[in-house]
């Protein structure tokens, strides 16, 4: 009798792990908290069986799955560009918030890493710019002496050209009043661009005053409204024929001010020079 019942301790010392695995790996229905059919409220003497933790029904999401390899090279990079950023960042903040010698070391050191870094990508890019002419902004805006002045040369030239040509139909509309001081320094510019271009200066009063050493001028009748003039002197490029205006500006130009105004304005779209 006693063996029997050696036999049977060991075969509940044997089973009851088995069991308890069988009952850990069943499946069962979506939703439910436990992985046991007994209920936890009220069953104080499955008290520690209740203490298990609650399996989450939820599959994980398909984007939780993406691997390091399914990202694409430029996200990798972006990741280790910030890393790189952030652990700079953090050298050097530990550096002067707390300089000592180590701190200071070794934010030294990877600046160091940075600047190599740096210089490396300098190089190639110069290479790569000097094999691709498409990608050489120089090309447009030469940068060396030598270009610069030969740019400005032909610059120059096209702007005389432009400043001759268009001084046969248009004009410059300068608006003034009597107590400005500046309209009066304007008046030496304005007779050098007669002078120099035989363009017409047409002088506008918006208090009726007049202004000496320019054609006489003539009152306003409401064209500042229209053009919106709010501060002067102001000055208007007007075509004679077609009656067709370009605002220059305000306030005191210069000589050169006026030709690159007017060259800009009348031979260039945005994105050409």
């Amino acid at each position: 009798m006693r063996a029997v019942t050696n036999l049977v301790l060991v075969l509940t010392t044997v089973l009851l792990p088995t069991a308890s695995s069988a009952l850990e790996g069943r499946d069962y229905l979506p939703g439910m908290e436990y992985s046991s059919v007994w209920s936890c409220h009220g069953q104080e003497k499955f008290n520690w069986y209740c203490e298990e933790k609650a399996r989450s029904s939820q599959k994980p999401k398909e984007s939780d799955k993406q691997t390091q390899s399914e990202k694409s090279k430029e996200e990798m990079a972006v990741e280790e560009l910030e890393k790189i950023r952030k652990d700079l960042d953090a050298k050097r903040a530990l550096a002067v918030v707390h300089p000592t010698p180590g701190n200071i070391k070794a934010y030294m050191a990877a600046q160091k890493v940075e600047i190599d870094r740096a210089s490396f990508f300098a190089d190639v890019w110069r290479r790569v710019l000097w094999q691709n002419a498409e990608l050489n902004y120089e090309l447009k805006n030469p940068m060396n002496n030598s270009a610069i002045k030969v740019a400005a040369r032909e610059r120059k030239v096209k702007e005389t050209r432009t400043m001759t040509d268009l001084a046969r139909e248009w004009g410059i509309f300068f608006f003034f009043r009597g107590d400005c001081t500046y309209c009066k320094h304007m008046v030496p510019t304005l007779q050098w661009i007669t002078r120099q271009y035989d363009m017409t200066i047409l002088p506008i009063s918006l208090d009726g005053a007049t202004i000496e050493g320019l054609p006489p001028s003539v009152k306003d009748n409401g064209l500042s409204t229209k053009l919106g003039v709010e501060a002067v002197p102001l000055f208007v490029l007007g075509n004679v024929k077609t009656h067709k205006m370009v605002i220059l500006g305000a306030g005191v130009l210069s000589l050169q001010d006026f030709v690159e105004r007017i060259y800009v304005l009348t031979q260039t779209t945005p994105g050409d020079l």
